[in-house]
This record gives C-alpha cells, structure tokens and sequence, in this order.
C-alpha cells in the first residue's frame, strides 16, 4: 500500500525523481513475486521487471555505491522462482547464518590468506560439530 500512501504527500518534483520511479517498480516487483501462484509469463515478467528496477536505481544520483549482494540476488529471482515456486515459502536466512559463519573465519584469518581461514575455520567447526554434537 506504500504506493497508495506515499502518492498523495509527494510533489511533483518528487515523483519526478529517479528514485520514486525505481520505487514505484520494486513495488511492481515484490507485488507480483509474492502471487500463491506464478504462470510463466509471470516468471518472465518478474526478470524484466528485476532488469528494470535495477537500470532505475542505477539512475538514482544519491544511490551511487549503494547496490548489495542482495541486488545481485534478484538477477536469480526468475530461475529461482522456476525452479522452486514462489518464493513465499522459502527465505535466505539460511543463507545469511552461513554469511556470518563464514565472516567469522575470515576474520580469523587476520584477512591475511582468508579463503584457507574460511577453510580451516569451518573444518574445524564441522569437526567439532561431528564429534560433539555442539555449534561453536
């Protein structure tokens, strides 16, 4: 309801903004991503509309060196979503817990060689996760 919200209270000048507009497609976006039910012409819609959302934050001056690996995500939104359903039933928290465990072998690894710290630090961890049955 953001759209319905925000549209009223905003000026010309500020729906003339570059970051309205990649708003306003994010909100097409997400709209359409959280459908029960995706036909494949909405699986192709959900990358143009990703594509799309992507060249408008580009354009947003104050938005420079802001895009994040979540950014890059949603390139895969599409095939995910063909290969696994609607993404109403799935999260990436797994994938952020894994983040943070890896972060912590890097930092381990004094970021001198950090891919054999990330290496040795979950080894370790897998190690002693098999042997007692506990997380670090």
């Amino acid at each position: 309801h953001s759209i319905e919200l925000l549209a009223p209270i905003l000026t010309p000048e500020m729906k003339a903004h570059p970051a309205w507009a990649s708003w306003l497609k994010l909100v097409e976006l997400y709209t359409l991503v959280t459908l029960h039910k995706l036909t494949l012409r909405q699986v192709r819609t959900v990358d143009d509309l990703q594509a799309e959302h992507s060249r408008l934050f580009d354009e947003v001056h104050e938005y420079r060196r802001l895009k994040r690996p979540k950014h890059h995500s949603l390139t895969h939104l599409a095939h995910e979503i063909w290969r696994f359903g609607p993404p109403r039933g799935y999260h990436s928290f797994g994938f952020e817990h894994m983040n943070s465990i890896l972060r912590l072998g890097a930092q381990h690894s004094n970021l001198a060689n950090e891919a054999d710290g990330i290496a040795a630090y979950w080894s370790m961890r897998q190690a002693r996760f098999l042997s007692t049955g506990r997380e670090f």
